[in-house]
């Protein structure tokens, strides 16, 4: 069930921000893990945009026919798409020539989209 908070009580991206910057010390030590940061980060950025939690999905490969489908936009218009590099995820090889691509980063993409764009702080340094 998803619980909606009034506008209100929207955690505004400056603090989200903020919040990162206090927890990447924790990440630094060995406190948080990598993958925690990275979940802390994009439900605290969700939570700001939407008013919600990022909803829990599954990790799963997809087809890049099936991820074009996710994105609702053309077969033809994903490729072009990343040719040009306009995605923020990767292509996966599994095998010789079969390409897959993670459900959850393409889930990622459209749930946080542009909101910590040019930031760092989830980057291994």
């Amino acid at each position: 069930m998803k619980t909606a908070y009034p506008a209100q009580t929207r955690l505004r991206l400056q603090s989200v921000q903020i919040t990162c910057k206090l927890l990447r010390p924790l990440l630094d030590i060995g406190a948080v893990t990598l993958d925690e940061y990275r979940l802390i980060k994009k439900n605290l950025e969700h939570l700001a945009k939407k008013g919600e939690l990022a909803p829990a999905v599954a990790p799963r490969l997809l087809t890049p026919q099936e991820a074009a489908e996710l994105l609702s936009i053309s077969y033809s218009n994903f490729r072009a798409m990343e040719k040009a590099g306009k995605f923020p995820f990767k292509r996966r090889c599994i095998g010789g020539k079969t390409v897959r691509y993670l459900n959850t980063e393409i889930l990622d993409y459209m749930l946080v989209g542009s909101i910590g764009e040019g930031e760092n702080d989830d980057e291994e340094t």
